[in-house]
């Protein structure tokens, strides 16, 4: 009755990084004769990057205060709903206000001697996508001094990345998303910061 997909855990994940040294400056393919001070200024970037694509996390639907069993305490299948048999999991034309298909579950009645239908992880909420970008300038100041100046963007296509959606069966806002995903990995909503690092 518990075989299922592990809630929050995600089927299909990619994380890629990478950091490429601009082909800009002296001794380069662009700007290959460049002066001291040409080379100062288009020399030196580095453009480094995480790329993370994910499915959504498995989710499972609570039934709460109801009691199929009649034991008073579900143990192995606590709270769960009923499956509506041979009903789309998902509404056509998917969105946040409208994310799991109401009438594909249902609240099971108490003490029938039953236990609920829903298995463990039967659906699956929002995926994450996020691509952060670094860019960084490399400034010799002397033989031994170097300083560092950089733009890094978390998110910077802005895409947005909602939370799960409302699980709790019979509760207001079912099925429903109110809310984006934190900053971790870079999923939250474009930031911007810039910094500064002296190397001596």
């Amino acid at each position: 009755m518990d075989y299922g997909n592990v809630s929050y855990t995600r089927k299909h994940r990619f994380l890629g990084t990478f950091l490429y040294d601009l082909a800009f400056g002296k001794g380069r393919l662009l700007g290959a004769n460049a002066n001291g001070f040409l080379d100062r200024i288009i020399g030196g970037w580095e453009l480094a990057g995480v790329l993370l694509f994910e499915s959504g996390p498995f989710l499972t639907v609570t039934a709460p205060g109801t009691d199929p069993s009649g034991t008073g305490f579900d143990f192995f299948n606590a709270g769960r709903a009923d499956i509506v048999s041979g009903v789309p999991l998902y509404p056509a034309g998917r969105n946040i206000y409208n994310w799991i298909n109401t009438a594909s579950l249902a609240l099971p009645a108490n003490n029938t001697g039953t236990w609920p239908a829903e298995g463990v992880g039967t659906y699956v909420g929002p995926g994450t996508q996020a691509v952060s970008l670094s860019l960084f300038k490399a400034v010799p100041i002397n033989g031994r001094v170097r300083m560092q100046l950089g733009v890094a963007a978390t998110n910077m296509l802005n895409h947005p990345n909602y939370n799960v959606p409302n699980t709790a069966l019979g509760t207001p806002g079912f099925g429903t998303i109110n809310s984006l995903q934190g900053g971790g990995e870079g999923s939250g909503p474009r930031s911007l910061q810039l910094t500064g690092r002296l190397t001596f």
